[in-house]
Formats: C-alpha cells, structure tokens, sequence
C-alpha cells in the first residue's frame, strides 16, 4: 500500500495548482473514539448436527464477521444414519454429557454462547423426533446446566417444534413413513385457546380430529405411539426450558420444522409457545438457518441493528411461502429481520431483493436491473430466492447472464426450503454488512470467510441444487456449472468497508474434494481454497496487472472516468489507488505523482 499521508499531501498541492476540489473521506477508527475492536470475540457454539449447512456455513460466515468460532469435536454432535458408521461412543446420536462438559471447558473463554436444544437434549435434530423416553431425568439435568449458564453468560438458544413427519433412512424409516406421517400429523386437531392451552391438554389432543373424533391411519398403532411420545417428550423439554431462562436469555429462536398450511397437529404447540416466549424469541418455519441465526445475532448485539429495505419481485410476497411453511412469504421474511434486531425501513442503505413466485421472467430481469443499479451506485444488496429456483430457474439464469459481479453481493441463497433461503441469506448479509459498517478493522481473514460462504452458495444452491451437475465431474462446463460460476467469482470484486466504501480483489478461488458428508445426495459438501486475498496480480495502480505502474495505467484510468472505455472486474479495485470506493481524479493524479516521482505507491 503506498503512503497515504504523502499522497494526501502531493494531492493538496495538485489540487491547489489545478482547480481541483475532491478530497477524499478518511476512514476515522472507532478504537480512537474509545470503541472496542471485536475481530477475534469468542462465540461457543453447538450445531444442530454435522450437515453442512449447520457446520460449514456456520464456520464461514463467522469467519466473514471477525468471530472466532469455538465448535467441539464433530464426533460428539454427529448423526449417522443408517448404514453409517457409528460415532466413538457407539451412538448414532450426539454425545449430550460430553457436550455439556466441552462447555463447562470453555465457559470461561467465551464472551457468548450459540446452542442447539435438539443437539443438547436429544443427540441432534434426527433424534429429537425419534426419543420417545418419558424418564427425563438427564434432560433436566441438561436442561438445568443451560439455565445457570445464561445467568452467567450471553446465550442464545434454538430449537424445533417436531416436523410432521419421520425421518427417512433412520431406525428403518423410509419415505412411505415419511409420507404416512406427514399425512397423519397434518390432519386438523381442536384448536385450544386460554386457559385450555395447556401441555397437557395440547398432548391429550394429539389422537383427535377437530370434532373430537379419533384420526383413523394406515400406520400401525406402535409408530403412532412412539410418533406422539417423541412430540410429547419434545413438547415438555422446551417448556420447561422456557419456564426458567426467560428472564436471563438473550433470544430463544423456536423453528417449526416441515409444517403445513392450515390446522394442524403442530398448532397448538406453536400459539402455546408463541403465548409464552413473548418478546424474548420468536416461532416461524424455520430450521436448518437457525444456527446461522444465531451468530448474526451475537453480531447484532456487538454492533447494534440495522434497518433494512426490502423489496418483491414477482407479486406473491403475500401468498403462502412454500408448501413447508404456514404464514405468508412477507411474514417470515419479516420475522426473520426482526429476530436480527433489524427493522424494515424504506430509507434503509441495505436492501433485500427478494424473488417470488409470480411473473418469473419479468421479475427476474426486474431484481437483477435492480440488483446492478444498486452495485454501481455503492448500495449493499443481498439476494433471495425462496422459490426453489422457480420458473426454469429464471432468476439464477438472469443473474448469471449478467456482468454483476457475484462477490459485490453481500449474499444470495435459494437453498431447500423458503426459511432455509432466506435464513441463509439474511444471516450472512445482515451479518457482513453490521461488521463491515461498524468494525474498526475489517480483516483479510472475514474477506477469506466471506468468499467462502458465497462459493458454497453459489456453487451448492445454483450448479449443484438447480442445475444438477454431478460433483463426479465438477469441471463441466455449461450455464450454472461449477466451472462457469468459479469463472465469474474469480473474476469479481468484494467490498471490503463500508464507512467509507471500498472495494478489493483477491487471488482466486478453486474447490476441491466434493462430498456427502451423509451418504445421500441431498447433503453435499466440499472444501474451498481461497488464496492470500491481497496477494493479487492486481495492485493499487497497476490497473494493467503488468505488475508495474506506467502511463498505460494512467491513460486507462483517465479514459475510464471520460467514460470513454470501462475498467472491469478485479482491475477496478488497482484503479481505487485512494481507496474510497470509486474511480475520480484522486486515482489518476495518485498515479500521475507515482509516475513523475514526486510520491511513491508503494505495494
């Protein structure tokens, strides 16, 4: 980097000899106001279980915010499905004594705490709907360590109303039980109100029809059975957890897991516990993001809320989001902000475009003419589509015909369900957007992180999830192939500050190792090698990447604000010499100095 005093100096001069009266906006340090510099805080955290999306996604977008994450051995939260290979204790579950004494280990280390109560209680998501005990002993005693920790500690806890349905490829179950269950679970039961809305009373409904009647199933009486056990035991698990921490917990996220639209077993679960977290959580369809929830959250509370701005595209944002959820599109997008400690705000900087299911063609040019403008005029974006990558995948198609750089955005995802995307999405965004905005310092180890956690999304969601293409031959080519969208993410820039805006280069992504961490296509995983980020052929002035600052680099830049030619993709970043976020008369001056030998840019 070259000598900014200096040149500030030599600019001065030129600008007093030449008429000129830009003056570029200093970053001021919030360290020199007495702030706290929060790269490095130590968040413990207890996945779900071990897909990628609780495991490597977590790990990233951490990483993108300056937290250093303190996980356990993956063997003491892993789930083996069938057929897989036990974990060291011989369990096919969560290790739930050994993780509390990992906590107990790292307490003192840690400044807050992001914990699964499926994971803790049961083993892990799979397990929590199969346990069907009624001696909970060992749950309390579980249940009462976390209780005393969030009188000590900022925690942050997430758990499930039970899904539906069963889990395939477990304890035998296949997708005939899976869709017998579903069917079963999602017929209508008497709705309970007041002082009737009780645990015992919503677990004594459970068998009944809303007219009292007996629900007739094809499934044997004994999986009928171990099915309401699992949701009774489920039930009594988190109410005693909410009876005893919410007056000490930071935020208790509640997801309700595979629901369905109308009346059904899940309920009365959902209005009791939406009738007794008042404030202090929030319950919405929800699940897999929820890990991901919980560490923006804990950035939420370093650095404050923020307000956002969201717009739809496609004219469904009032309908149901998705078959596996029971509000509207626009609630849970809602609900999902505000749990951040984010308000919607039209006057917001950062804006969320949001595609739905209506006019696919017309809204996906829409979004992404939108998304562009917003690159080009410095305003931060994140991108959802919680369609499922619908209307023949006319948005990721759009996106990806475009000359948007991929990395400019602060996060996109279409991932499973319409939570799960727009979880992904906001945690990630909302997350690198607070920390860019409000960290003293923004770390070449958050712009790695955050290179990662678009790769995943880009690669998973769009080359993998929508388009299909094997990981057997991950060097493809074709639109929304691995190869292709590794080409334009190579290609881009990422912002790497927000007060002021700035933007920077790095020295390219390859992918590697493409996986299924669970035996079953639908988890797939890979690992991501991003090289030393500033370590980039593309230095300040160096617009040619020629690894030397000449007249060519000087004209380029010239031509560039005459509009006359365009400087495209990471040799924008050597062209912002001053570092302010755009290409203006400081850059080519800086250049000009450089040249003459009056300052030097040094690299």
């Amino acid at each position: 980097m070259f000598s900014f005093k200096v040149f500030l100096a030599a600019v001065l001069i030129v600008c007093m000899l030449t008429g000129l009266s830009n003056t570029p906006f200093l970053k001021v340090s919030a360290l020199d106001e007495g702030g706290r510099d929060y790269n490095g805080v130590k968040v413990a955290y207890i996945p779900i279980d071990n897909r990628p999306v609780n495991l490597d996604r977590v790990k990233y977008l951490a990483s993108s915010v300056g937290i250093e994450l303190l996980m356990p051995e993956e063997d003491l939260f892993r789930t083996a499905l069938d057929n897989m290979t036990p974990n060291s204790n011989g369990t096919t579950y969560g290790d739930r004594q050994a993780l509390v004494d990992w906590l107990e280990s790292v307490e003192e280390d840690c400044d807050y705490f992001v914990l699964s109560l499926d994971q803790l209680l049961s083993g892990g998501l799979v397990t929590s709907r199969w346990f069907s005990n009624t001696d909970l002993t060992l749950e309390y005693e579980i249940a009462d360590y976390i209780i005393s920790l969030s009188e000590r500690k900022t925690v942050i806890l997430f758990d499930t109303i039970m899904r539906l349905a069963s889990t395939v490829n477990y304890q035998g179950y296949q997708i005939t039980e899976y869709n017998q269950l579903r069917a079963y679970g999602s017929q209508p039961r008497t709705a309970l109100t007041g002082s009737s809305l009780t645990v015992e009373n919503i677990i004594a409904g459970y068998r009944y029809g809303e007219n009292g009647e007996i629900i007739t199933t094809v499934l044997d009486d004994s999986k009928i059975e171990k099915y309401l056990a699992s949701r009774a035991r489920k039930l009594r698990l988190i109410d005693y957890i909410l009876d005893n921490t919410l007056e000490d917990i930071d935020f208790c996220y509640i997801g309700v897991d595979d629901s369905s639209n109308g009346i059904n077993i899940q309920t009365n679960e959902i209005n009791y516990i939406r009738s007794k977290i008042g404030t202090r959580g929030a319950c919405f369809a929800a699940t897999d993001e929820l890990g991901l929830m919980g560490i923006t959250r804990v950035v939420s509370l370093i650095y404050g809320g923020t307000d956002v701005k969201v717009t739809y595209y496609g004219g469904a944002e009032d309908n149901l989001a998705d078959m596996y959820d029971f509000e509207t599109l626009r609630t849970n997008v809602t609900t999902h902000i505000n749990t951040l400690n984010c308000s919607i705000s039209q006057d917001a900087e950062l804006q969320v475009l949001v595609f739905t299911n209506g006019n696919h063609q017309t809204a996906a040019s829409q979004l992404v003419a939108q998304a562009k403008s917003n690159l080009q005029n410095q305003i931060p974006t994140i991108i959802i589509d919680p369609t499922h990558g619908s209307g023949n995948f006319s948005l990721e198609k759009a996106l990806i015909q475009s000359d948007i750089e991929l990395l400019m955005l602060l996060s996109y995802s279409n991932w499973n369900t319409a939570g799960n995307a727009m979880g992904i999405a906001l945690a990630n965004g909302i997350g690198r957007y607070l920390y860019l905005k409000n960290s003293p310092s923004v770390t070449q180890e958050s712009h790695e992180g955050f290179i990662k956690a678009m790769t995943f999304s880009y690669l998973k969601d769009i080359s993998y999830k929508l388009y299909k293409f094997p990981i057997s031959n991950p060097n493809a080519s074709g639109t929304g192939s691995y190869k292709q969208l590794l080409g334009k993410i190579n290609s881009s820039r990422l912002i790497a500050g927000l007060s002021p805006y700035a933007t920077t280069s790095h020295g390219g992504v390859s992918c590697s190792d493409y996986r299924y961490p669970w035996n079953r296509d639908f988890e797939m995983t890979f690992d991501i090698n991003v090289s030393e980020t500033w370590d980039n052929i593309y230095k300040p002035g160096d617009v040619t990447g020629d690894g030397k600052i000449n007249v060519t680099d000087y004209i380029l830049i010239r031509l560039h604000i005459l509009g006359i030619t365009q400087i495209e993709g990471q040799a924008l970043a050597a062209a912002d010499v001053a570092q302010n976020g755009k290409i203006d008369a400081l850059d080519y001056i800086a250049v000009r100095l450089h040249i003459l030998g009056i300052t030097l840019i040094e690299w």
